[in-house]
């Protein structure tokens, strides 16, 4: 049997640091709010989707989410997720 050589890996994607990522939050979570204030109130759209309105507060503000949540929340507000992402 061969031994196998041993390689280092290297990452496939660089990775983002924590203050890309808190910005790319910050502007998901303004372009998710500009869409809702344009459409309904955050009480109305909340309640609507079954979101408490603390989370939906915390996710505008730029809080992290599952990928489930932000489908979710572009279903509510009837947005493909290639629609929103022109704007982010």
């Amino acid at each position: 049997m061969r031994k196998r050589r041993a390689t280092a890996r290297r990452p496939i994607a660089q990775e983002l640091s924590a203050a890309e990522t808190e910005k790319m939050l910050n502007k998901i979570g303004k372009t998710l709010k500009n869409k809702r204030l344009a459409r309904t109130t955050l009480e109305s759209f909340s309640y609507e989707i079954n979101i408490s309105r603390s989370a939906m507060t915390r996710y505008e503000a730029g809080g992290d989410m599952y990928l489930s949540t932000f489908l979710k929340l572009l279903h509510g507000l009837d947005i493909k997720p290639e629609e929103f992402f022109k704007d982010v």
